[in-house]
């Protein structure tokens, strides 16, 4: 059947794709759609803020922009590691504003097809499945540790989200 004089077979094979910028927290494969991500950047100066949650390094000066800093793995109640340095921001636009999250490495970008997506397993990746999107099952790495990993993609929207963040200091 032709719809517009286009082969319906053809429109059939047109598949829902996402990038998402992949990045390694610990041993954690972690994706963030590339729509919310505007920059990456080196570790940047970070000034403290006092009283603030405990996950907040503090703000650093972006190009005149203040933008606060978040330590992701504490956020996210992942253990923290001794042996790897953070040395990179990732800056995402959230509904709160432009937020930097410390990330152990940049992977790169990453095509994914949306039917690739699983639902997240409970306890098992260590990262509460209210703030995950889904897992992907990947071989991105499997040149480097000859095995497959699950590709984590965080939800920030519920992540930064004004409501939840409220909840969070109360």
């Amino acid at each position: 059947m032709k719809v517009f004089g286009i082969d319906e077979s053809t429109t059939q094979s047109i598949k829902e794709e996402e990038r998402v910028i992949a990045f390694m927290l610990n041993d954690e494969l972690i994706g963030i759609n590339i729509k919310n991500v505007t920059k990456i950047t080196k570790k940047l100066d970070i000034s403290p803020v006092p009283k603030t949650p405990e996950y907040i390094i503090g703000v650093m000066n972006l190009r005149g922009n203040i933008v606060p800093v978040v330590n992701l793995k504490k956020m996210l109640d992942l253990p923290k590691s001794d042996t790897i340095d953070q040395e990179y921001i990732l800056i995402i636009d959230t509904e709160i504003g432009n937020i930097g999250l410390m990330i152990d490495k940049v992977v790169g970008a990453i095509t994914i097809e949306n039917e690739e997506i699983l639902p997240a397993p409970i306890n098992s990746i260590g990262i509460d499945t209210k703030y995950v999107i889904g897992v992907i099952i990947t071989d991105q790495e499997e040149k480097e540790h000859s095995k497959r990993n699950l590709l984590i993609l965080l939800d920030t929207d519920k992540l930064f989200n004004k409501k939840e963040i409220q909840e969070n200091q109360e």
